[in-house]
């Protein structure tokens, strides 16, 4: 491709074909004025402010939407330009209200400033009055349309990046403005309260409503977003010492300058009055505060009390997919190196272990193989047993623009009618636990009618021929009649797979915490590879529930491996860290999380250590985990909050929050990024890294680390894919340069070739119908989780706007299923099963098929987890918390009255 040289006020440059002459002039350090352009946005020259003056005809041109073209000689501040910019600038001050003072956006308005450049105070033209405000109810997003200036940013980055729909152009001429559907408030519309239209809006005709705090930031922090596994880059505005607001970066390439509600409105709780800000030690069963030499101390003491008595592994050690690497790094050196002990494990272990176990058999890797970058150019994804909307929306903002801008088909899995239905090319509803027969099913149709990538099953994968004599039984006639998708979408469905070029398997928590979980993570490598999806084409998105569930498993906050997925069965990888530390490693797999609380429950563990997480909260069999808790001699416990396992505690030590702190967080797709310290700790609370490094010493196992930069340190020394990747190093490996940060430990995880070892493996995996007793439990319960919260809520339920435009938890129901049991809207409900019994309240919705309920798992007043027992995925270890069967009834106004739930 040739460049074409123009002459830019004066000076030749150079660029490519399409660029436009706005993006030559901020590669050429040329500034030009524009409140309508955004890199992320298609330009559409609404302002106009971005004129410039072709010197050879006299045109002026907005250069925001004007490719550049040879010979031509633009000037960017000719008398002529000046003047029409100040006076499209005046225009627009014309009809826009003198309210500088009393406006929120501050120094922050972008016309303001750019009247201040343009030294333009008092405006000579007539006012020319607009909209006002409009009456909201959410707690979120205000609008103030009379300082709308039109520029359809707004709209755009709702169509073009979030790709929603809720607002658009309404009426002609003089009235046209920025509106939902029917001139609804937001609340009323397909408004999701991502804040990306506040983020972007030049003026405060957008702006975000009810901050606990207000002003204008005097500082700002680039930091990663806590809530979910897409990694967002976030900047944290920060006013006398407090987080007064969170915005999008638009550099950030994963989200491309958009967050969700949880990201743009969940912060309140760093500043909760309910933050735990000393240490507590029980004393006769009460707690009383203590300074941290004492509660270290006592701590030591029981613990090395316990290990000489009992032995290491009467010790056991949770750690937190929430905290950073190098805390977790810390936390598993302090387990193994100080306790001894290969009992630890974190909270992924509820959610994605099937990920590690299933992908690590098959393709050798132990999450996602792409980026989003790959999954946006895919021809084909697939989505199974996910609903990134609201567990990972970044990923369905990328699913979402794959479909509408680039032409890619959308097939889902799942029982359920979600938001990215509407988007699908085919929807197949299948039976709850079906997956894997129809994972084989459509891989039989592959194989049988050729469509297979035989050059790449036959050079980079084994056990083929095995493998494709294991879906003989997978006939279609065998699989409608399983999952009960008729045959002709079944066969439809595995011909977009097998013909296209560029397939992407995305799948979540849907398939990872049902009781066949790993199975069924193994059918989705097999048919990734049978495509030729499992590596740099296309590949398998394993979405993380938590911000750094890859994390915690990268740096070995697992029973059976140590830092970088090193087993620690061998011996020469022991060897690699005990010349490291000093120090004798175990060599048998300790206990995974639940066999912790078993073995706790036996008085097989006596003491435990956990951070940042509360097992009562997450796990199943609450009151079952409440007792092997109490069984301990003794508990530490470090978070933020107080909760059942923090009451719990002999000793409890208060820990910071992200934006109190240093470190980084490894999202889902692998991509490594800091963590920045906005703000002083809260209290006396402390790092998680400082609480372990003081443990440790405590115990008279010092870890010499002067900061969390010298952790990493230590990290891209250990772990050979933390290892720092530089731009120069990007054409060797092939990576695409968006994905080298230089300001990080390195973005993304690389191995030389497809698979780390050399070839995939096909696994052969068969169906086993769920074994679950209906005996009147006539409905399948499936959980999930809400737009609105994260976890378990602790976070959360502490953000004031999240809880109070979604306070509480309910039951969705079909509509045929709520007239048989006479349910309506609202009404107070009991959810039954064998194990438990919950109460919330019915909203009936027509998502879900006839017999199917699903309910959010974020709210503590209705803890679904209740409800489940402790079925186990044999090759996982992970309780199955994805459905299970219940039966409902009425709580009707006596139970109420009478105190019954």
């Amino acid at each position: 491709m040739e460049a074409i040289t123009i002459v830019l006020n004066g000076v030749e440059v150079s660029g490519y074909p399409g660029t436009t002459i706005l993006e030559l002039a901020r590669e050429s350090g040329v500034y030009i004025p524009t409140l309508c352009n955004d890199p992320n946005l298609v330009s559409i020259g609404a302002c106009r402010l971005c004129i410039v003056e072709d010197e050879r005809n006299g045109a002026l041109l907005a250069s925001c939407v004007t490719p550049i073209s040879p010979g031509m000689i633009i000037n960017t501040n000719s008398p002529r330009v000046l003047e029409h910019r100040k006076k499209i600038l005046k225009l627009m001050l014309a009809s826009h209200p003198d309210s500088c003072l009393v406006c929120d956006k501050g120094n922050r308005c972008q016309l303001r400033k750019l009247a201040a450049e343009m030294g333009i105070g008092l405006v000579e033209f007539q006012r020319i009055p607009q909209s006002d405000t409009i009456e909201e109810v959410n707690p979120f997003i205000e609008r103030d349309l009379s300082k709308c200036i039109m520029c359809g940013k707004c709209i755009r980055a709702d169509q073009e990046l979030v790709v929603e729909g809720a607002i658009d152009y309404i009426h002609r001429g003089a009235s046209v403005k920025a509106a939902t559907l029917n001139d609804l408030p937001l609340e009323k519309s397909e408004c999701t309260f991502c804040g990306v239209c506040v983020a972007i809006c030049p003026t405060g005709a957008i702006m975000e409503k009810d901050r606990a705090y207000t002003g204008t930031a005097t500082t700002m922090v680039t930091s990663v977003c806590p809530y979910c596994g897409c990694g967002c880059a976030i900047t944290l505005g920060v006013k006398d010492g407090k987080i007064i607001y969170t915005r999008p970066v638009p550099e950030s390439p994963v989200s491309r300058g958009t967050l969700c509600v949880r990201g743009s409105y969940g912060y309140d709780f760093i500043h909760s009055k309910e933050r735990l800000n000393k240490p507590l030690v029980k004393v006769n069963g009460d707690f009383q505060e203590a300074t941290w030499e004492e509660a270290l101390a006592l701590a030591a003491e029981n613990f090395k009390r316990i290990k000489e008595i009992y032995g290491p592994d009467a010790l056991a050690v949770f750690g937190s997919p929430k905290c950073t690497n190098e805390e977790n790094y810390l936390l598993q050196r302090f387990a193994r190196g100080v306790l001894g002990t290969n009992n630890i494990d974190n909270s992924n272990r509820l959610y994605c272990a099937a990920s590690l176990t299933g992908l690590g058999v098959t393709v050798g890797y132990a999450g996602t193989t792409g980026s989003i970058n790959y999954l946006e150019r895919s021809q084909i994804i697939l989505v199974i047993g996910a609903n990134p909307e609201i567990s990972a929306p970044a990923v369905a903002y990328a699913i979402k623009r794959a479909v509408k801008f680039n032409g890619a088909k959308l097939i889902i899995i799942d029982p359920r009618y979600t938001p990215l239905s509407n988007f699908a090319q085919i929807h197949l509803r299948s039976s709850v636990g079906t997956d894997v027969p129809l994972l084989n099913g459509l891989a039989r149709i592959i194989i049988n009618e050729k469509k297979l990538d035989e050059e790449f099953v036959t050079r980079m994968t084994d056990n083929f021929n095995n493998w494709s004599k294991s879906l003989e039984k997978y006939t279609a006639v065998y699989v409608e009649k399983t999952t009960g998708i008729p045959k002709k979408d079944i066969q439809t469905a595995a011909r977009l797979l097998g013909e296209a070029e560029n397939t992407s398997i995305v799948y979540g928590n849907g398939i990872t915490q049902q009781a066949n979980g790993t199975e069924t993570v193994i059918a989705i490598a097999n048919l990734a590879m049978l495509t030729g999806n499992a590596g740099r084409r296309g590949g398998i998105f394993a979405l993380q529930r938590h911000n750094n569930a890859r994390g915690a498993c990268d740096m070995g906050v697992v029973p059976n491996f140590l830092p970088g997925y090193l087993g620690v069965n061998d011996t020469q990888n022991r060897q690699k860290f005990e010349g490291r530390w000093n120090v004798k490693l175990p060599a048998d797999n300790g206990l995974t999380a639940l066999e912790m609380m078993e073995a706790a429950r036996k008085g097989k563990v006596k003491g435990m250590f956990i951070m940042g997480e509360n097992p009562v909260a997450s796990f199943p069999q609450p009151k079952l985990i409440k007792e092997a808790l109490t069984s301990l001699e003794f508990l530490v416990v470090t978070d933020m909050f107080p909760g059942e396992a923090v009451r719990l505690a002999s000793v409890v030590l208060p820990a910071t929050s992200f934006a109190e702190k240093e470190g980084t967080f490894t999202n889902f797709e692998g991509r490594i990024q800091s963590v920045r310290k906005a703000i002083i700790p809260f209290g006396d609370s402390r790092p998680d890294s400082e609480i372990i490094m003081q443990l440790s010493l405590a115990m008279g196992s010092p870890m010499l680390y002067s900061s969390p930069h010298q952790v990493m340190e230590e990290i891209e020394e250990m772990v050979p894919f933390y290892h720092k990747v530089s731009p120069k190093d990007a054409d060797t490996m092939g990576l695409e340069m968006g994905e080298v940060d230089g300001d990080t430990p390195g973005t993304r995880r690389f191995y030389k070739g497809l698979f780390p070892s050399g070839f995939g493996r096909f696994q052969p995996v068969d169906f086993t119908p769920l074994q679950e007793s209906k005996n009147g439990y006539n409905f399948t319960l499936i959980t999930g989780s809400s737009r609105y919260h994260f976890g378990t809520g602790a976070w959360s339920q502490r953000s004031s706007r999240l809880r109070r435009f979604s306070p509480e938890s309910f039951l969705e129901i079909n509509p045929a299923d709520a007239k048989e049991l006479g349910f309506k809207d609202e009404d107070k409900i009991q959810i039954i099963s064998e194990q438990g019994e919950i109460s919330t309240s019915a909203k009936v919705s027509n998502v879900l098929p006839k017999g199917l309920l699903y309910m959010a798992d974020s709210f503590p007043q209705s803890p679904v987890r209740e409800l489940f027992g402790t079925v186990i995925d044999p090759r996982s270890k992970t309780p199955a918390l994805k459905s299970c069967a219940v039966r409902l009834e009425r709580i009707t106004a006596d139970d109420q009255a009478k105190g019954n739930p």
